[in-house]
This record gives C-alpha cells, structure tokens and sequence, in this order.
C-alpha cells in the first residue's frame, strides 16, 4: 500500500489549486486569512468585502440540474476579531450543514445561531466569534485520499485482504480493488462506492459494511469460508481530491456510465465485471451513495441463483433492528434498461440482485455505522440460510 500511496503523491495534480480566471484562491486581511490550498476544497473563490467579511463563491464544475450537490471546504487562519463568511452558491441553493475542524479528523456542526440564510437558500452568512486556532469549514466532512489510504492500511493489516490495483483514474490516480478470496469456486459479491465525491455517509456506511464482513469471530469467518467479496470504495479519486459536486475529471457522471464505459473509472471495473460473465459467480451488487434520505434502491431477482426477492428478505429481516436503532429508511423497486445506473446495469447484465445504499446528508454519523453493521450481519446470516 505504501507504493501505491507514493504513486499517489508523485502524480497526483490538483487543478483547481491553481489562479483560474483571475479568480482568488486565498484572501488575505489585516483580521484573518482564508485560502483554499488543500485537497478536497472545490471549485471556489473568494473577494474581500472588508477586513472582517469575506465572500466565497461556490460554483460546480459543469451545471447540471441532476441532484446539485454544492460542495465548498475553506480553511481560516486564527483571527482576534469575530469575522463573517458569506457562501454564495450563485444559481444552486444550500445543501449541506456546515461543519468545522481544526485538524480534518474530527467535526463538529457550526452552531445554528451562527448561521443565516437568504436569497432563497442561494446565500448564506456564517458569523465567526475570535478563534485561536486555525480552523477548516467543510460542507461535509473531509474524507480524501489520506483517510482511505489510512483505512486501506487497516484493511491490508487484518490478513484477510488483497489490493491490486485494477487501472487508473484521468489524472492517473490508481483504481484500487480489494478481494477477500476463500475458494475461487465460491459466489462473489461486488460492493463499490464513492462514485459522487461529496457524499460522505455513504463512505462511512461501506466502512462499516466492510469491516463488518472481516470481523474475527465466528460469522464473518463462516461467511467468508462460503462467500467471496469483492470492493471497490473509491470510485472517483480525482473528483473526491478537487471537490467536484458529481463529475470525475471529464466532467462525466461515472454513475450514468455503466453500459457505455467511456472512461477510464468505469472501464477498469468493467474489466473485472467480465470475468463473471461467463463463470455466473457473481450473485450480488452493493453500490453506496448519499442523498436527502435513507433509501435503498433495489433491483431484485426472482429467479436469482441464491434465493427469489434476497433484496426484499434480507432488508426485511433487518427491519426490527434498523427501527429499534431510529434508522427510518425507505424501500424503492426501481428498474431501468438503459440509463446507465450501476444497479440497472449489474441487475440487467448479470440477472442479480442489485442495490443503491442510499445514506441521508444528515444522519447521525454513529447511527450510520451501526446501522450498516447490522445489514452486514443480516446479509451474511441470510446467505449462510442458503443451501
């Protein structure tokens, strides 16, 4: 993993860094310095109103009207006087809460009072009292490549995990897949994620998923001595690095690419997708997302080769648990031919049960881990049912 993170740092590019149409990158005052010059942060720029209010214009990296995600990360240096941040989201209106950090690790929601809205929710002002300490503002929190690299050392440290690298992203960032492999003769289930950069519950919902699957104790075991999991957690390394609100570096929707494989994300899991296309082992597709709800999508089967309507019988059987947690979610049949969806395209291809694990924007982030962890549970009880 070490070689794999070096290749990372040594070509990694990070364009929205740079001065683009005379637009500020970082404005300095007398009061407080803002700047903008780290991973993550977005297509954005700042003006100075005056020494204690600084504007930041939040654009997307191509209009599009499908589900705007406005994505803005900043960091402010330490400042004695309080000082305002306007947010203008020029044609989208606010999405997310925001939240701040002093080290990228650990977060905290910027107290409501702090916050006004206008315009619509196209505008909104965050007062800052004085701060000793530096601090980053984040639509979400901030979960770069840093942070997966930190969990894949993790993930390579249980003994139980292969990664290879199974191609690469447009500006050459690796595409890395991981195997927990028994028997190559047994079902393999796909899990993939990320393909949305700012759709941060869904990545804590797969950690959880994952690690769950690769506990020492006595069902993962049994599991994985019968089953074989595949995954893929970082769909869109380029996207998550600059900000982008859903595009990867071609300005390219990655999750409406399935079936037509134009680039290069998509091409490297469809290379590993045609392995089962002869051999029938694949039996299940798990694709992690967010939005303004707990949904699953689902495509199920009625002839599967594990068991008619899993989907349904596995959610089922998890519902009493999910509930008594407070994890009100929602159940959607949803089938397409051709749109491009991960989920339709897997279901359509490869006749099996297919599921979007949709994460709301706002759920409790230890909720979101517990939750993901008794679908895991449930989803490997049910299969291990199974003749």
């Amino acid at each position: 993993m070490k070689k794999i993170l070096f290749f990372i740092i040594f070509f990694s590019i990070n364009p929205l860094c740079a001065e683009n149409n005379n637009l500020k990158k970082e404005c300095i005052t007398d009061v407080v310095k803002i700047d903008f010059n780290f991973s993550g942060t977005g297509n954005v720029s700042c003006k100075i109103i005056n020494s204690r209010y600084i504007k930041i214009i939040i654009k997307p990296e191509l209009d599009d009207s499908i589900n705007p995600s406005p994505w803005f990360s900043f960091r402010k240096s330490k400042h004695s006087e309080s000082i305002k941040v306007e947010l203008d989201y020029m044609d989208y209106s606010h999405r997310y809460y925001p939240k701040v950090s002093t080290d990228k690790i650990l977060w905290k929601s910027i107290d409501k009072s702090s916050i006004s809205l206008s315009k619509k929710d196209k505008v909104i002002v965050i007062d800052f009292p004085p701060s000793v300490r530096q601090e980053y503002i984040a639509s979400q929190e901030l979960v770069t490549e840093i942070w997966y690299y930190d969990w894949y050392d993790k993930l390579e440290g249980s003994g139980k995990v292969k990664a290879e690298v199974i191609g690469f992203s447009v500006l050459r960032k690796p595409i890395i897949m991981f195997s927990v492999e028994g028997d190559t003769k047994n079902p393999y289930i796909l899990i993939i994620g990320r393909q949305h950069p700012p759709e941060v519950t869904g990545v804590f919902a797969i950690k959880s998923f994952i690690n769950e699957l690769i506990s020492s104790n006595e069902l993962s075991e049994n599991f994985l001595s019968q089953y074989n999991v595949i995954f893929i957690p970082l769909m869109n390394p380029d996207g998550v690095e600059n900000g982008y609100w859903r595009y990867n570096e071609n300005k390219k929707d990655l999750n409406r690419d399935w079936g037509k494989f134009s680039q290069p994300e998509t091409i490297a899991v469809n290379q590993q997708l045609n392995k089962f296309v002869t051999n029938r082992r694949l039996i299940l597709f798990i694709d992690f997302h967010s939005t303004y709800k707990n949904i699953f999508y689902i495509s199920d089967t009625f002839n599967s080769s594990i068991k008619k309507e899993f989907l349904k019988y596995w959610l089922d059987d998890s519902s009493a648990d999910l509930l008594n947690l407070g994890y009100d979610y929602l159940i959607i049949n949803s089938k397409a031919i051709k749109n491009g969806v991960a989920k339709n395209y897997i279901h359509n291809k490869f006749k099996v049960p297919s599921v979007t694990y949709e994460v709301s924007d706002t759920e409790n982030r230890d909720k979101i881990k517990k939750s993901s962890s008794i679908l895991a549970k449930k989803m490997m009880e049910n299969l291990l049912k199974l003749d």
